[in-house]
């Protein structure tokens, strides 16, 4: 049996586990914190200087060293889902997101003849895409897209059965869409205010609280318990979302769009953005001169935090030719 080396590279952790050929996972690895290195962390044996900070290709490589050596001769490939905006067919890092070291670097190839097994790497929103486009929410789409609600709103558009990239790569950078045309020069008028991170400081200004103090279990509390401040924020990211899905639908004559991110696991969620989409067609004022207007499907993505593992390692098989 076929077996992988796959890692989510994200701002806070690497994220490595060993999956199968069909996308289980075998083997969940211990996580690396990014920003915090040192050799105990990449089980070394202690005899070397911690790393500190992660700002070279050589560093990064000490790391995956560390991941790898257990496992050396066991694994087939090595897929990694990757921030920022890159060339996937090539390897190729345009931009490293948190991994700014990465940029203008072939980190493919090079990690390829430093391991000597194919090494492949595919943007994350683009990786939670593929995921549900090959095993989970949007299997039976033609046309679909994913809406990642994290620090910011990533995801990625399938068209025709083939993932979008662009011809800069930078396909499904959702978090720079605008949601008010009429201010364009406020950060807040961005869809990236629609994640994670913008609903939960959102109600921490809102409920005048520390936005420290406020993650997305507590965010949802609020909202749950009836405060009225909170769940003000909360029906201002809905309606956005709601807006957003429309539009996506609209342009792309969309089958599905599947949300994702951790806060998707909260049903209030799914639910109250199903109901806001369910208006637009309902009371939608141009309904009445065609019979074609938008009717926007929103379902809740099945993976979460291993759908960047999942499409990581569809995007490796399909681009070497081992899709079943």
């Amino acid at each position: 049996m076929a077996k992988y080396l796959v890692i989510d590279n994200g701002g806070t952790f690497v994220k490595p586990a060993i999956m199968d050929g069909e996308g289980n996972i075998l083997e969940m690895l211990e996580k690396v914190p990014t920003h915090s290195l040192d050799v105990t962390a990449l089980r070394m044996d202690g005899t070397e200087p911690p790393l500190g900070e992660l700002d070279s290709v050589e560093k990064y490589l000490k790391l995956l060293d560390g991941i790898y050596a257990p496992y050396k001769g066991q694994v087939d490939g090595i897929a990694m889902s990757f921030p920022g905006v890159n060339d996937a067919e090539k390897g190729y890092c345009i931009s490293g997101g948190a991994f700014m070291f990465a940029a203008g670097q072939p980190l493919g190839p090079v990690m390829t003849e430093h391991f000597g097994i194919p090494c492949t790497l595919e943007n994350d929103g683009k990786c939670a895409a593929l995921a549900e486009y090959w095993k989970g929410a949007l299997q039976d789409v033609q046309n679909g897209a994913v809406i990642v609600l994290g620090t910011g709103v990533g995801g990625g558009v399938i068209v025709n059965g083939e993932l979008v990239r662009g011809r800069r790569f930078s396909a499904g950078e959702l978090s720079f869409m605008l949601n008010d045309l009429d201010k364009p020069l406020d950060g807040g008028s961005y869809f990236s205010s629609c994640g994670a991170m913008g609903l939960c400081a959102g109600v921490a200004y809102a409920c005048g609280l520390p936005v420290g103090e406020v993650d997305g279990f507590k965010a949802f509390e609020l909202i749950k318990a009836g405060n009225p401040a909170a769940n003000a924020v909360f029906q201002t990211v809905i309606r956005r979302l709601a807006g957003q899905v429309y539009n996506m639908t609209t342009l792309l004559d969309l089958d599905a769009v599947a949300i994702g991110g951790g806060i998707s696991r909260e049903p209030l969620l799914i639910d109250s953005l199903k109901a806001a989409v369910q208006e637009h067609i309902d009371k939608n004022p141009t309904a009445p001169y065609s019979a074609f207007y938008p009717h926007p499907v929103v379902r809740a993505c099945k993976f979460h935090n291993e759908a960047n593992m999942v499409g990581a390692l569809y995007h490796h098989l399909k681009l070497l030719g081992k899709l079943g």
